[in-house]
C-alpha cells in the first residue's frame, strides 16, 4: 500500500471511529470537535497564566511592574532555577482535569497539557534535555504508568528536544501532593 494510500485509509478509519465513539470533552464528556479538547463551557473555566507574571518563577501580577518584573518573593529569596513556568491556576476549572491525568488514567489529556506548557514558555530559553520527576516505585505499581513521563514525552515532541525519563530515581515514598 502506498504512504498516500495508508493516509487515506487512517483518515477514513478515524472518522468511523468518531462516528461509533465521538470525541469527548476532557473535563464533562461532552461531544467535541477533535480528540483531546476542551467544550467551550469547560474552557471558560480555565483560568490560563499570561504576562505579566515574574521573570523567574511566573508568578502572576494584576498590573505589570516597571523595571526588572520580579515577585516579592524572588527578590527576597532568589531561587536555585532561571526560570518557572505553570500553564494554568490549579482552582476547580482545572483541578478535575488535572487529577483525572494522574489518577484516573485519562493518559489522552498529555497532548493538550503539553500544547499548553509549550504555549506558556513564549520566548525563554529552550532546555536542553527534559527529565520528569518519577515516582517512587510503590506509587508507579499503583498508577500504572508515570504522568510526569507522558508530559516529557509530548513536551519532547513539540519542543525537538531529548527526554530523558529514567535519568532519575525516586528512592523515598513521599506523601501525596493531592491534598495540599
Amino acid at each position: 500500500m502506498t504512504p498516500a494510500a495508508l493516509r487515506s485509509a487512517r483518515v477514513l478509519a478515524g472518522m468511523a471511529l468518531d462516528v461509533v465513539l465521538p470525541p469527548r470533552c476532557l473535563a464533562c464528556g461532552a461531544i467535541v470537535q477533535q480528540p483531546g479538547t476542551l467544550c467551550g463551557a469547560c474552557w471558560r473555566e480555565l483560568t490560563f497564566l499570561t504576562e505579566p507574571m515574574c521573570a523567574r518563577c511566573g508568578f502572576p501580577f494584576e498590573v505589570a511592574p516597571a523595571g526588572e518584573p520580579l515577585c516579592g518573593a524572588c527578590i527576597a529569596r532568589p531561587p536555585a532555577f532561571a526560570h518557572a513556568r505553570a500553564a494554568l491556576t490549579y482552582d476547580t476549572g482545572s483541578r478535575g482535569l488535572v487529577t483525572a491525568f494522574k489518577h484516573a488514567d485519562r493518559t489522552d489529556a498529555a497532548p493538550a497539557f503539553a500544547a499548553w506548557m509549550t504555549r506558556v514558555l513564549g520566548d525563554l530559553p529552550r532546555p536542553g534535555v527534559i527529565v520528569p520527576v518519577p515516582l517512587h516505585r510503590r506509587r508507579l505499581l499503583r498508577r500504572r504508568y508515570n504522568q510526569a513521563a507522558l508530559l516529557a514525552r509530548e513536551l519532547s515532541r513539540r519542543l525537538g528536544v531529548p527526554a530523558v525519563p529514567d535519568a532519575l530515581v525516586r528512592r523515598r515514598d513521599t506523601a501525596s501532593q493531592g491534598t495540599l
